[in-house]
C-alpha cells in the first residue's frame, strides 16, 4: 500500500502542462499549488494575513482613515483565517494575496470600506472565478487526464483514497475507541491524522459547534489515557503538568493528532449512520 502523501508540489506532467499554459491561467495554477494555509501554524498563518491586509489598504491609497495597528484589523484577520477553514479549506496564502489584489483592481465588484465583508468578497470572487475554474480546466486538459466533477486535481490522490476507504470499512462504533493515531495493515503503518488532513484538503467537511465539543472531549479522554499509561504523571509531575497546559493552550501536536483521529471517526461513523461513504463528500 502507498504511503499517504499530500504533499503540494508539481509532477512532471503538471509541470509540463503548467508550462504549456497561458500566463494569465498560469498565474493561477503557480498560486494553488503551494502549501494550504489549513497546514500551516495558525499564528504564523494570521500574522501573514494581518500583513496582507495592512498592504492592501496601503495599496489602496486609503490607509489615512484606518488605523492599521489595532485589534479590529487583527479581528478581520482571523475572520478571514476562519472562513477559509470553513469554506476554502484548499486556498493557499498566494491565491489570498492574489485574491486582495483583485480586489483591489475591482475584479470582484464594488467595495466600500475594509472590513470583513469587503475582504470575504474578495477571498470569495477569488476562489468562485470563471477565470481560475477554467485555468483548472485548461490545465487537467494538458495533462491529457478526463476532467470530471467528482475528482480533485492532486497528485496520488486514487491512492490516498483506497487508504482512506480501507479506515472507512474497518471502522465501527464498538472498535473507534481501540483506535490512537496508528494502525498496521498489511505491514504498512497507516497514520490515522493524515487520513483527515487528507480529506480535509480535498472534500468540504465541516462539524457543528455540538459535534465539535464531543470530538475535543473524547480527544480529551483519549489522550489522556495515553499519558496515564506512561506513567509521567508519577514520574514526572512538572512534565505532566506542563503537558496539560499546553493542551489547554493549544500548542499540543500530539493533541491535535488525537483530535484529528477522533474526527475521522466521527466523520466515518455519521456517513455510515446516512448509508454513505467518502466518495459521497463533495470536493473543495
Amino acid at each position: 500500500m502507498n504511503q499517504l502523501n499530500t504533499i503540494n508540489g508539481f509532477s512532471g506532467i503538471e509541470l509540463e502542462a503548467m508550462q504549456k499554459l497561458p500566463d494569465n491561467y498560469r498565474y493561477f495554477i503557480e498560486a494553488k499549488n503551494q502549501k494550504k494555509i489549513i497546514h500551516c501554524e495558525k499564528q504564523e498563518v494570521l500574522t501573514q494575513i494581518y500583513a496582507l491586509i495592512v498592504k492592501t489598504i496601503e495599496l489602496s491609497g486609503e490607509s489615512k482613515k484606518y488605523n492599521l495597528d489595532n485589534q479590529q484589523t487583527k479581528n478581520v484577520s482571523g475572520f478571514i483565517y476562519d472562513t477559509i477553514f470553513e469554506q476554502y479549506k484548499a486556498t493557499t496564502l498566494n491565491e489570498l494575496e492574489n485574491a486582495f489584489n483583485g480586489g483591489l483592481r475591482g475584479e470582484f465588484g464594488d467595495y466600500v470600506g475594509f472590513g470583513v465583508t469587503t475582504f470575504s468578497k474578495f477571498l470569495k470572487g477569488y476562489m468562485t472565478s470563471a477565470k481560475r475554474e477554467q485555468a483548472l480546466k485548461e490545465w487537467m486538459k494538458l495533462q491529457n487526464q478526463p476532467l470530471t466533477t467528482n475528482k480533485p486535481v492532486m497528485k496520488f490522490f486514487d491512492q490516498n483514497m483506497d487508504i482512506a476507504n480501507y479506515f472507512f470499512k474497518i471502522c465501527e462504533a464498538k472498535n473507534s475507541e481501540r483506535f490512537g493515531t496508528v494502525i498496521n495493515h498489511e505491514d504498512n503503518v497507516m497514520f490515522l491524522p493524515a487520513i483527515m488532513d487528507f480529506l480535509n484538503d480535498n472534500f468540504k467537511i465541516s462539524f457543528t459547534d455540538e459535534s465539535n465539543k464531543t470530538i475535543i472531549k473524547k480527544s480529551k479522554v483519549k489522550y489522556n489515557k495515553y499519558i496515564v499509561k506512561s506513567d509521567l504523571k508519577e514520574k514526572d509531575p512538572q512534565g505532566y503538568n506542563s503537558i496539560i497546559k499546553s493542551v489547554v493552550d493549544g500548542n499540543n501536536r500530539t493533541f491535535e493528532h488525537y483530535t484529528k483521529v477522533e474526527r475521522l471517526i466521527f466523520l466515518t461513523l455519521k456517513l455510515k449512520e446516512q448509508n454513505k461513504t467518502f466518495n459521497d463528500l463533495k470536493i473543495i
